[in-house]
């Protein structure tokens, strides 16, 4: 295997854990004990968003993605935080 393609391996497996968390952040949420609301939604919008996030960083540390803002996450943060 060359280099190339074991970088290549650790990238995904990065992005894999990534879509992994969401996955797991999102049942959690679906299993809270509440109504299905604005709030329940938002939950599910910022969990969305933290593991995009995640995944324009690590393409962005690997050279492939250019328009990855380190900001981006604060930004929604304050959003998400605004509806509470």
């Amino acid at each position: 295997m060359t280099d190339y393609e074991k970088k290549e391996d650790k990238v995904l497996e990065k992005i894999v854990k990534a879509v992994e968390k969401l996955d797991t952040d999102l049942d959690k949420i679906d299993t809270l004990n509440e109504d299905v609301d604005k709030k329940h939604e938002m939950r599910k919008w910022f969990a969305e968003k933290k593991a995009m996030h995640e995944i324009k960083k690590i393409l962005h540390d690997e050279k492939k993605y250019e328009k990855y803002d380190d900001k981006e996450l604060e930004k929604a943060e304050k959003y998400f935080d605004s509806f509470e």
